[in-house]
């Protein structure tokens, strides 16, 4: 069972999940996607909301659709990669945001993740 956060939309959530299949190449470039009413089932979720995920990301070039077929991902890798790094800039940006209302400067912040990226580095040799 999905857990869904409520203040977001369920179909960006599940475009979200689907957008980190596709970055972590569990759904590989030009592969096809599961079919819409599969990937109902396997979000918990209404098919309609799964289409309107899939419409959006077919408006973002992510997946391709064919007609009798289904949808597949895009085989183009600049787009993924610009998929992955808006991902990566959400993140850094609620994190910046964050560490700066701790009253940080950009060098404390900077300084900081460089030790976590070093100390999580130690703990995994």
């Amino acid at each position: 069972m999905m857990e869904y956060i409520d203040n977001i939309p369920i179909y960006l959530q599940i475009k979200d999940i689907l957008y980190r299949k596709i970055i972590s190449n569990e759904y590989e470039l030009g592969s096809q996607l599961p079919s819409v009413r599969q990937l109902a089932v396997q979000f918990s979720a209404n098919s309609n909301t799964v289409q309107k995920s899939l419409k959006e990301m077919t408006d973002e070039s992510v997946i391709i659709p064919q007609r009798g077929k289904g949808n597949f991902v895009t085989e183009d890798v600049t787009i993924v990669q610009k998929l992955k790094e808006n991902i990566v800039n959400e993140m850094f940006d609620a994190t910046y945001d964050k560490l700066h209302s701790l009253n940080m400067n950009d060098k404390e912040i900077m300084n900081s993740f460089s030790n976590y990226v070093k100390q999580r580095e130690d703990g995994h040799e």
